[in-house]
């Protein structure tokens, strides 16, 4: 019974210590989302100033057509390049946050793995002491 009750004071003690990982863990993934914030903000600033020099480039050439149709088809490029661009900049931004969300949880997947691995090895004692 001693050894039964030694055991389970060691996992008590091991699972109180674990919240101190817990928290690790949060910060870091916190940290990960941080990162990934400034990372899609810079993103973005540069891709709206882009957005915005093409739309007066294209403005000042379909200004300058000679003809509807020229500028027409200027406009109709335009916007399909624009339109590209979006697409591009939205499969970017989506690829960082998939990027981010996975490299979040891996501090809380480690933790996971550990706390399970401590579970079996808690159960393993208090197990033996009951028979």
């Amino acid at each position: 019974m001693k050894n039964g009750f030694d055991g389970m004071t060691k996992g008590f003690e091991q699972f109180s210590s674990f919240g101190k990982g817990g928290f690790e863990a949060y910060v870091q993934a916190a940290t990960v989302f941080a990162k990934t914030f400034e990372r899609v903000n810079g993103e973005m600033f540069n891709f709206s100033k882009q957005q915005m020099e093409d739309g007066v480039a294209a403005f000042k050439a379909v200004s300058g057509a000679k003809s509807i149709h020229e500028a027409w088809e200027l406009q109709t490029d335009f916007a399909k390049s624009a339109l590209d661009a979006y697409v591009a900049q939205a499969t970017k931004l989506n690829d960082l946050w998939l990027d981010a969300a996975k490299q979040a949880a891996e501090p809380f997947t480690s933790r996971f793995a550990e706390m399970t691995e401590k579970m079996q090895e808690f159960k393993a004692p208090t197990a033996r002491a009951a028979e």
